[in-house]
């Protein structure tokens, strides 16, 4: 998909109006003046900007359940912050990368957008939420022990070991599943996860 077919399938089945592409835009060129000193993305990504972060972060606005959105390993603030700029779910994002975060905190004040920017791990995070999301951050292991914790669902964007990483998980936890294609991603996948109920903890290895 190339970036201007990305570009209009943001405004047209996401709705994205222009003001909101235009914050989208400032996005972009502060990532792009950033990322030299922060490396906050895959450098080939830069050129695939409206499709593998900003389109990638909003297939999964549908699958959110609730009004608060944890994102944990927000990172360069996908998908958090693109769904804080998108939407009106109340997000918190959370990385201990505290560059990271400041350059969060800059995305959100020159966007206006309304977003809890926070510098921490996540096991010093006590508060719950309707829904977790995250990006390339941990095991869906640990990611629904996570869950467990903290949220009722979680919306968690993984790549081809999903298989793998699922198999793992069940041997921990009891939970319901739905499995769905990505849009930006011929081996991308998209896990819907609710209801878990922990059988044993082995917690921590990968965060």
């Amino acid at each position: 998909m190339d970036e201007c077919e990305a570009k209009n399938i943001i405004c047209t089945k996401y709705n994205v109006s222009r003001e909101t592409l235009n914050k989208l835009e400032i996005y972009k060129n502060l990532l792009v003046k950033w990322q030299s000193a922060l490396n906050i993305v895959s450098r080939g990504t830069l050129e695939a900007f409206w499709n593998r972060h900003i389109l990638d972060s909003l297939q999964i606005i549908d699958k959110i359940q609730g009004k608060t959105v944890l994102d944990v390993g927000s990172g360069g603030g996908f998908p958090g912050m693109v769904l804080a700029i998108c939407s009106t779910f109340q997000v918190t994002c959370v990385d201990s990368d505290s560059k990271k975060m400041l350059f969060l905190e800059e995305v959100a004040r020159l966007t206006c957008t309304k977003v809890k920017i926070l510098t921490s791990r996540i096991e010093d995070i006590s508060e719950n939420f309707d829904t977790i999301c995250a990006r390339g951050f941990a095991s869906l292991r640990n990611l629904i022990f996570l869950l467990s914790k903290h949220a009722n669902c979680g919306v968690f964007l993984k790549g081809e070991k999903l298989k793998q990483e699922l198999a793992d998980a069940q041997k921990y936890c009891d939970f319901k599943y739905e499995i769905f294609d990505s849009e930006t991603d011929v081996s991308g996948k998209i896990i819907v996860v609710r209801d878990v109920v922990v059988k044993k903890i082995t917690y921590g290895e990968d965060l």
